[in-house]
């Protein structure tokens, strides 16, 4: 943005200069025009000016919100200083819709790290097993996870393949059918041949006869040669039970379609509901245009007249062979035991309240490196489960949850792992005494991914940095991207090895270029250490190969020797 914006109805003006920011009259002959959005840039920070009586109320709630896209620092004469660090894409400063362009992560790689970080979550949702440890329960059962089944409708409807509009083509062009078999009371001369099975039901239906006229092919059948036996005439009942085949969508299948596109349409409106807030409006406005593009495609489906002959849904066919196999509705049966099962793979949902309504990119980068290291072992061993681990610290009266994946050969990954710290003790106590030694011996420890065989461990934790206070960028080049890594970063990696039990190897992965590892004292691997490893997303979200390649070298050395 050049220059300075100015919103008349709002009273508000927005500069990258504050000097800019003067007489309000002066304002309005200067401006820059305002259309669909405002585009401002992430590294930078811009000023705000409100003219009215009052600051609008959105920015105490921005200023109060840990998790917003915005940070929001006052001035006096209602100026406030904002920036959208790590932000990348659509997102709103009150009513204006605010496009923030991101040369680290722009908005087209964001979406596809999300689409992958969607597509292995859904894979891995299907390999769980119940939950380890200790129950608990939620607040508000349901409304947590509202963003986690927006991520996967948005997926799956409108950017998978085949999308809303291929799988409505797939099953209106070749819909379901099977053959319905009725049966009427027809009068004798309309019917040509009678099932034999169906003779019995004539006899006790019809109470008058009438003769068969010459050459009938009535005259044939069994029932007619025994009347004319008895009674010396061609006699046949006069009214006959006969049957009727057609073709019907009126299946099982085609139900099920129906009913949950309806449950579809029922799920956005809620999901709208719970996204909005108290604000009544969506701080991402793509989550609006997304659910309001899904509505209209299902209703469109809708629509179609094969389903003014489809009835209600009285039971779902989980086991029929058109939902699991046949094009369309497999997509459909897909998303729907995925949307019936997504609560048993418990990542944090206010997580992925972030990843999509205030773009957090560190929390982004932090579940796709999850998600490559997984595919290094999918690919190295055999998955034996998958569970989330619950547990509880009384102390800090904290619920944890981490995600354990368990391969062949004592092998586990773990995801927010907590390794849970000791209570300590008093100067002057006596140590032999002191056994309340945990797996940290300090306070709790938590990283994010975990790689152990049999008891030791190899630490990958996850490291995107942001703006700092000081107005200065971590690890930055000057065009915006990341190189080189923090000696913060690494300490924290001696902190882990230090502090946490049977720990042979903690590196930090983060979206650089420059790979460094510090083998220890008396190591005899190159992992037994600290170091930095560069893992940079690439197109289709793919990540960089010679960077992947190096830390495959690494799991894989660490598992021979381990």
């Amino acid at each position: 943005m050049e220059g300075v914006f100015y919103s008349e109805s709002m009273r508000m003006a927005i500069s990258e200069f504050p000097h800019l920011l003067g007489d309000e009259d002066s304002l309005k002959e200067s401006t820059n025009p305002y259309e669909d959005y405002l585009e401002l840039d992430e590294l930078k920070t811009y000023f705000v000016r409100f003219y009215g009586e009052h600051v609008p109320e959105f920015v105490s709630h921005l200023q109060a919100t840990n998790k917003s896209s915005c940070f929001v620092r006052k001035f006096p004469d209602k100026v406030f200083e904002i920036s959208f660090n790590n932000y990348s894409g659509m997102t709103r400063f009150g009513p204006v819709n605010v496009k923030v362009k991101n040369k680290k992560i722009p908005e087209e790689l964001y979406n596809s790290m999300l689409n992958y970080i969607a597509l292995k979550y859904a894979n891995l949702v299907f390999s769980f097993n119940t939950p380890l440890g200790q129950s608990y329960g939620r607040e508000k059962p349901g409304s947590d996870i509202a963003y986690i089944e927006y991520l996967f409708l948005k997926t799956f409807l409108l950017e998978g393949s085949p999308n809303i509009d291929g799988i409505a083509a797939l099953i209106l062009n070749d819909p379901h059918i099977r053959i319905n078999i009725e049966y009427s009371i027809t009068p004798m001369e309309k019917v040509s041949f009678v099932e034999p099975g169906s003779l019995l039901k004539t006899l006790l239906k019809s109470d008058s006869f009438a003769v068969l006229p010459p050459h009938n092919p009535l005259s044939r059948t069994r029932l007619a040669k025994t009347l004319a036996l008895r009674t010396g005439n061609n006699l046949f009942p006069a009214k006959v039970v006969a049957q009727y085949k057609y073709h019907t969508v009126d299946t099982s299948e085609n139900r099920f379609v129906k009913h949950f596109l309806k449950q579809i349409r029922h799920r956005l409106d809620g999901l709208a509901s719970s996204m909005r807030g108290i604000s009544g409006t969506y701080l991402n406005s793509e989550i609006k245009a997304n659910i309001e593009k899904i509505l209209k495609k299902i209703d469109m489906f809708l629509k179609d007249p094969l389903w003014a002959d489809v009835a209600p849904m009285t039971f779902i066919p989980a086991n029929s062979q058109v939902l699991q196999r046949r094009e369309g509705y497999r997509q459909l049966f897909s998303l729907y035991s995925l949307l019936q099962l997504c609560t048993r793979c418990d990542f944090d949902a206010e997580d992925f309240k972030n990843l999509l309504e205030t773009k957090d990119t560190p929390t982004l980068f932090e579940y796709w490196s999850f998600f490559l290291i997984k595919d290094i072992l999918d690919g190295m061993l055999k998955n034996v489960s998958s569970k989330t681990i619950v547990s509880e610290d009384q102390k800090e009266q904290k619920v944890y949850q981490g995600i354990n994946i368990k391969y062949e050969g004592e092998v586990n990954l773990w995801f927010n792992k907590n390794c849970r710290g000791s209570s300590g003790s008093k100067p002057g106590e006596d140590l032999s005494l002191y056994e309340n030694i945990r797996e940290s011996y300090s306070h709790n420890l938590i990283p994010d991914i975990v790689v152990s065989k049999g008891e030791k461990m190899l630490i990958l934790d996850a490291k995107y940095k942001g703006k700092q206070r000081t107005g200065t960028f971590y690890g930055e080049d000057e065009p915006g991207g990341i190189y080189k890594w923090k000696e913060e970063d690494i300490d924290k990696m001696h902190t882990y090895r230090e502090a946490i039990k049977n720990v042979v190897g903690a590196f930090i992965l983060y979206p650089g270029e420059e790979a460094v590892m510090y083998p220890a004292h008396n190591a005899k691997r190159l992992y037994e250490g600290v170091g930095a490893l560069p893992l940079k997303p690439a197109d289709g979200a793919m990540p960089v190969e010679r960077h992947i390649d190096n830390i495959k070298k690494i799991i894989d050395d660490f598992l021979k020797e381990g």
